[in-house]
């Protein structure tokens, strides 16, 4: 069957799974969540996929806060940013560690470098200066903070482990105390920040190119469906078709169904079809041999002449 398919459509099939599985592993890897998976049971109660999770975020949090809070010690133009920075620099080292504990109790995979997103607002605040500098810090540090606080509290709200609930419960007094003294800078835009997600498709953190694979499989199912439908359709076209027999009912070859029936010769006088003299229809039983035939085999017409491999020519 799968001859009968259009090369194109199944090269096309083979490159969209091929990119969807490519883009899958891709996104899971740049992600920078690895250790993820299904529920495992520890000694503090199962662990899932969203307790892992929140230790991943709080670990690339704190791979990105602290190094900017001590920058702030440094480079920042007012006193109160200053010590903004130096709060979260010191606080994120705590959390840091408490975090690098627990996974380390619970056997999750933490990563080692900040994500795409943190380096690019990294090098975006270190490139300022002044005024623009402290503005700039406090407003990156708030979004970030106001994006893993939903996801603390939904992990300590929900979370079946001991160990991941008591975490969570460190995690969200620091990170809420943080996003306190951001706000208190007053230099917070709050127009600025992301909006609230609603429900649907792209809700929390999901964006456009997260729909690539899912359309990508789409794609390679409906491909797969024409190599079916233009399968079928060949397979139904190409058979022969067979004609009934007249006699008995069975098949016929194509070729004998298409002859011609056969004339009957022409009356040159009357000009109508006439039987000739040596073909006759004998009732059922007799012989239906020509009048020459019984002549050279010396029976006479009417009479039974057995097998036919009984005369002899």
């Amino acid at each position: 069957m799968l001859r009968r398919i259009p090369r194109f459509l199944r090269f096309s099939v083979l490159v969209v799974v091929a990119l969807a599985v490519s883009i899958s592993v891709f996104q899971s890897w740049a992600s920078g969540t690895p250790g993820t998976g299904g529920w495992v049971q520890t000694q503090w109660g199962p662990l899932g996929p969203a307790d892992r999770d929140l230790l991943v975020k709080v670990r690339l949090a704190g791979l990105w806060e602290g190094p900017t809070g001590q920058q702030a010690m440094q480079q920042a133009s007012s006193a109160e940013v200053k010590e903004i920075g130096r709060i979260i620099s010191t606080e994120h080292a705590a959390l840091d560690l408490e975090v690098r504990n627990t996974a380390d109790q619970l056997g999750v995979l933490l990563p080692t470098s900040p994500s795409t997103q943190q380096l690019a607002w990294m090098s975006e605040i270190s490139a300022s200066t002044g005024p623009d500098y402290d503005r700039i810090f406090v407003q990156r540090l708030r979004e970030a903070h106001g994006i893993v606080l939903p996801l603390i509290a939904e992990v300590r709200a929900s979370t079946r482990n001991e160990l991941v609930r008591t975490f969570a419960a460190t995690a969200d007094r620091f990170v809420t105390g943080h996003i306190q003294h951001l706000e208190g800078s007053g230099m917070v835009n709050y127009a600025e920040l992301p909006e609230t997600p609603g429900p649907g498709l792209l809700s929390g953190e999901r964006t456009p190119t997260d729909l690539i694979v899912p359309i990508l499989v789409f794609m390679a199912a409906v491909l797969a469906a024409l190599c079916l439908v233009t399968a079928l359709r060949k397979k139904s076209t190409g058979r022969p078709q067979r004609l009934a027999s007249p006699v008995s009912g069975g098949p016929a070859t194509t070729a004998v169904a298409m002859l011609p029936a056969p004339r009957a010769p022409r009356s040159e006088s009357t000009g109508s079809h006439r039987i000739p003299t040596d073909v006759r229809t004998t009732p059922p039983g007799e012989t239906t041999a020509p009048r020459h035939v019984y002549a050279k085999a010396g029976v006479a017409p009417g009479e039974t002449t057995g097998p036919r491999h009984s005369i002899r020519r």
